[in-house]
């Protein structure tokens, strides 16, 4: 599945409460492209796990996700 289908299968929840397990959407970072365009894994202490460039751990308090982010889900059971 892609950002914009996992975020159909979500639950919204404010970010600050995202538990480890839940995702955190973005928007806006693929130019020209409208919509949720990328998806991380929330893994605690305002950090993610995402496929970017490079693969690997993110601080979502920087400035550039917190530019694009969008909210956060929790997949529905």
């Amino acid at each position: 599945l892609g950002a914009t289908s996992l975020y159909g299968r979500c639950t919204p929840i404010a970010p600050q409460e995202a538990r480890p397990g839940d995702l955190i959407f973005f928007e806006g970072t693929i130019s020209g492209e409208e919509g949720i365009t990328h998806v991380g894994l929330y893994v605690g202490n305002n950090r993610m796990y995402h496929a970017g460039n490079p693969i690997g751990y993110a601080d979502l308090t920087g400035s550039y996700w917190q530019q694009h982010l969008a909210g956060a889900g929790r997949i529905k059971q």
